[in-house]
C-alpha cells in the first residue's frame, strides 16, 4: 500500500497492528525485521520466496546467514548506521539463498521508531516464543497420544507407559522454564521483578547446584574454594540459584564433553565471586556484550532461546553485582559472577 497524501498518512497511522501485519505478510517484497544485534524477529512471505528459508527456519537466526562471506565488513557498518538512527535507501548488494545461490538485490533499511521518535528494539516475543515452544509442545502432545493408546489395551506395558510419562514431564519442565524466562523479561522491563532477600550461603549454594547438575548431566565439575561462606550474603536465593544454574548449564552445553568444568569460588568481607569455566570454543570478543542481549545466540547455534544469560545478568544487576565473560586461559569461556553481600 502506498500513501502519498497527508490524509492517507493519517489514516495509515490509525490502522490496527493486525491489518498492517497482514499487508506486510502479503507483500511480494522481502520484508525482514531484526533487532540491533542482527537477530531476525520477523520474516514475511516475500522473504520466504526470495531467500528460500521459511519463517520457522529464519526467525531467531542472525541476519548474517544471508550475507556472502566475501562481504565481511558490510553488516557491522550497516548496524552502526542503524544504531545512529540513520536510514539506508536502495543499497545494492548481494545475498545468499538457502540453496547457496547468490542473488543481487537492492535493499532499504530503516530503524523502527516509537511515537516519541526514540529507537525501539522490537524483540518479537510472539514469533520467538512460538518458534521455541513448538518443539517441546509437539513432544508432549505426541507422547500423551501414545500413552492414551497404551492405556486402551488391557495388557498395556507399564514400563513403556512410565517412560512416556517421564518424557512428558521433561517436556513440561522445558515449557515451564521457557515461559518463566519470557515472564521474567516482562517483569524486568516493567520494573516488577522484585527480590526477596534473605541471608544466604552463596558458596554452599554454588557447590550444591554444581553437584546436582554434574550428576544429572554425567559431567565432571571441579569446584575450588571454600566449602561455605564465612558470612552469609543478603540475596534472593531463588534468583541466585537461577543464575548459577544457567551459567553451569551453559558450560555443560557448550564445553568440551571429555574435559571437566571448573568453578572457582572466592569471597571477601563484602562480596562473593564465582567463576565458571569451560574448555569449549569460547566467546569471540565481538560477541561478549551481545550474548547478554535478549534472543541473541552465538553464531548460528540454534540451541536455546537466547534469554537465559540476559535474565541472569539483569538479576545480578538488581543485586548490585556484575556478570561478565572473558577468555579462559588455555582456551574456552569463563563467566565471572560477583555478588555484594549486602543490599
Amino acid at each position: 500500500m502506498k500513501t502519498d497524501a497527508p490524509e492517507d498518512a493519517k489514516r495509515a497511522t490509525a490502522l490496527s497492528p493486525e491489518f498492517l501485519a497482514a499487508i506486510v505478510d502479503s507483500s511480494d517484497d522481502a520484508i525482514i525485521g531484526k533487532t540491533l544485534d542482527g537477530t531476525i524477529i520477523s520474516w514475511n512471505r516475500g522473504a520466504e520466496h526470495m531467500y528460500g528459508y521459511t519463517a520457522d527456519e529464519a526467525v531467531g537466526q542472525p541476519i548474517s546467514i544471508l550475507v556472502p562471506i566475501d562481504h565481511p565488513d558490510e553488516l557491522p557498518a550497516i548496524m552502526d548506521r542503524l544504531r545512529r538512527g540513520e536510514r539506508i535507501d536502495h543499497y545494492k548488494t548481494a545475498r545468499i539463498r538457502k540453496d547457496g545461490r547468490r542473488v543481487e538485490i537492492s535493499v532499504t533499511i530503516s530503524p523502527v521508531r516509537d511515537a516519541e521518535g526514540a529507537l525501539r528494539l522490537r524483540e518479537d516475543f510472539i514469533s520467538i516464543a512460538a518458534h521455541e515452544l513448538r518443539t517441546p509442545m509437539t513432544t508432549v502432545f505426541a507422547r500423551l497420544q501414545l500413552a492414551e493408546r497404551r492405556l486402551s489395551r488391557e495388557d498395556y506395558d507399564r514400563d513403556a507407559l512410565r517412560r512416556d510419562v517421564e518424557i512428558v514431564r521433561k517436556g513440561a519442565d522445558r515449557l515451564r522454564g521457557l515461559l518463566e524466562r519470557l515472564l521474567d523479561i516482562s517483569r524486568i522491563r516493567s520494573g516488577r521483578l522484585d527480590l526477596v532477600r534473605v541471608p544466604t550461603d552463596v558458596v554452599a549454594q554454588t557447590r550444591r547446584v554444581a553437584r546436582e547438575l554434574a550428576e544429572n548431566a554425567g559431567q565432571e565439575i571441579v569446584v575450588r574454594g571454600p566449602e561455605s561462606s564465612a558470612e552469609e550474603a543478603d540475596v534472593d536465593p531463588v534468583r541466585t540459584e537461577e543464575v548459577l544454574t544457567n551459567l553451569i548449564d551453559n558450560a555443560i552445553k557448550y564445553g568440551a564433553t571429555d574435559q571437566p568444568l571448573e568453578i572457582d569460588i572466592a569471597e571477601g568481607p563484602s562480596f562473593v565471586r564465582v567463576s565458571v569455566s569451560d574448555r569449549g570454543p569460547g566467546v569471540a570478543p565481538e560477541e561478549r556484550d551481545l550474548i547478554f542481549e535478549p534472543f541473541h545466540r552465538v553464531s548460528r547455534d540454534s540451541r536455546g532461546v537466547g534469554l537465559g544469560l540476559h535474565v541472569a545478568r539483569e538479576i545480578v544487576r538488581l543485586h548490585g553485582g556484575s556478570l561478565t565473560v572473558e577468555e579462559r586461559a588455555g582456551g574456552g569461556a569463563k563467566f565471572v559472577l560477583v555478588l555484594p553481600k549486602t543490599a
